[in-house]
């Protein structure tokens, strides 16, 4: 092989093996792509066969008998569990968030007077709203300083059959319960000076109370399964093509650079054997 026909050959043979390589370089990312899939699906599916549901028993009356219903454990379902028989007056749960403030989930929510916020016959109880934001404060019946704000928070009206916002809220502290109570944190009756008893908030930690529960959420888990199983064998399939592919260009890669190194010797000898003619 002459020394132009060598060089033609090197120059064909170098784009060949810029080719090979490129395409190698997009089989890599195409098949990390699918890895980044399949991690994907895999956290989808352990999310729904570990997701839990926390659910709501109560009493319900059914004409002339009470009933027990179970029910999702929902903001609105909590705070009507708290109200009287027919749905009215004051409930006796609030939620308060991280910041000690009590969230509603819209502002026709918001206390309008001292009865609505739960201090009953309170005079000395001022109510001030603004916007999304309510400010509680004033002397109770037990002369006792009161300050409560309320906010807005529309996101824990979420009532989605698994994972809802606050029950998330709960779970992880971001929402605390609090009940209206008459007694004082050590138990004793809490009087105020007309010898009534005096409003009283007090912290309840959902795990300790009776009426809910909070168990593994398995309806969504067979559907769940079979979308993995699905995706799954889809991205499983799809990797080992390229993974065979890739193989393939592997082989022509080092077939090429084989033809590659042989090319530059037969040019280099040309080299010197034409450098040693005209020596």
């Amino acid at each position: 092989m002459g020394l132009a026909a060598s060089q033609g050959r090197l120059l064909l043979l170098t784009a060949r093996k810029s080719d090979l390589e490129y395409r190698a370089q997009e089989i890599s990312q195409r098949r990390l792509i699918l890895a980044t899939e399949l991690e994907t699906v895999s956290s989808k599916y352990a999310r729904a066969t570990a997701n839990r549901q926390m659910k709501l028993t109560r009493q319900v009356k059914m004409g002339e008998a009470n009933q027990t219903q179970t029910v999702n454990l929902t903001y609105r379902n909590l705070i009507e569990y708290g109200m009287n028989d027919d749905g009215t007056g004051t409930s006796i749960y609030r939620i308060k968030n991280s910041r000690g403030q009590v969230v509603v989930s819209d502002s026709s929510e918001l206390p309008k007077t001292a009865a609505d916020a739960g201090y009953s016959g309170s005079n000395g109880i001022n109510v001030k709203v603004e916007g999304n934001r309510a400010i509680v404060s004033g002397t109770d019946k037990n002369n006792n300083e009161v300050y409560v704000e309320y906010v807005v928070d529309s996101k824990i009206s979420d009532a989605s059959d698994t994972e809802n916002y606050f029950q998330e809220g709960l779970r992880n502290g971001r929402f605390i319960i609090e009940q209206l109570t008459s007694l004082d944190p050590t138990g004793n009756q809490n009087l105020g000076t007309n010898g009534e008893a005096a409003t009283e908030w007090s912290a309840v930690g959902w795990s300790g109370m009776s009426e809910i529960q909070d168990n593994y959420y398995t309806d969504d888990d067979a559907t769940a399964q079979a979308e993995y199983q699905s995706a799954s064998a889809r991205v499983q399939a799809q990797d080992k093509k390229l993974e065979t592919d890739q193989k393939q260009i592997e082989t022509q890669h080092k077939a090429v650079e084989t033809e590659f190194e042989s090319v530059q010797k037969v040019i280099q000898s040309n080299i010197e054997n034409s450098f040693k003619m005209f020596s």
